[in-house]
């Protein structure tokens, strides 16, 4: 291999590389428009960090950023698969 073909090789994995992470990047940003509007419909980040590869409270963080407002205080809602 020569060096002008192995400077191709690099430049195909570089854009490769930088296609994907843009890729990743934004289906995190879709991941996270998705968890926010289910925060709308009633669930709780713990809800949603149960099946997800985030933790609650990096889901709470990003979807405040979305406009979802801090749950109040108080009594807390109960789950509902609890009598």
């Amino acid at each position: 291999m020569g060096p002008d073909e192995a400077e191709a090789k690099v430049k195909l994995a570089t854009t490769r590389y930088r296609d994907l992470a843009e890729q990743a990047e934004a289906a995190k940003e879709a991941l996270f428009d998705a968890y926010a509007e289910a925060a709308h419909a009633g669930s709780t980040a713990d809800e949603l960090a149960a099946e997800a590869p985030f933790t609650a409270g990096y889901i709470r963080r990003r979807i405040r950023e979305r406009g979802v407002e801090p749950a109040r205080g108080g009594p807390k809602r109960r789950r509902k698969d609890m009598p």
